[in-house]
C-alpha cells in the first residue's frame, strides 16, 4: 500500500479480524489540515468504506471513491481514518457503492 501525500501518515496495515480477506489501513492526516489523497492498494479493489477502529462500518462517514487499484479519501487534521479497501473477487464482502 502506498498513499501520495507526504502529510498522510499509514500507521497501521492487516488484514481485517473477520478473516474476508478485505485489508484494514489505519492512517491520519499529520499536518494538521483537510487533505485529499490516494490510497495505491497495489491489488483490483471491488469496494472500499470507512471503518471504526473495531472495524464496523461508519454511517455518516464520507464514501471513498475507487477505481482499479486506486482508493480517494478526504481525510480530516489529525484524526485516524480507516479505510477498507475489499479485493475483487471477495463475494460476501465485495458489498458497497462505488
Amino acid at each position: 500500500m502506498r498513499i501520495d501525500e507526504d502529510g498522510v501518515v499509514i500507521e497501521a496495515l492487516r488484514l481485517a479480524d473477520d478473516r474476508s480477506g478485505d485489508a484494514i489501513v489505519r492512517l491520519h492526516e499529520s499536518g494538521g489540515g483537510r487533505v485529499r489523497t490516494t490510497l495505491r492498494a497495489g491489488f483490483p479493489v471491488a469496494s472500499a468504506r470507512i471503518t471504526d477502529l473495531p472495524e464496523r462500518d461508519l454511517e455518516g462517514e464520507p464514501a471513498s471513491a475507487f477505481h482499479g487499484s486506486e482508493v480517494t479519501l478526504s481525510l480530516r487534521p489529525f484524526p485516524v481514518l480507516t479505510p477498507r479497501p475489499v479485493p475483487a473477487g471477495h463475494g460476501a464482502s465485495a458489498a458497497g457503492a462505488h
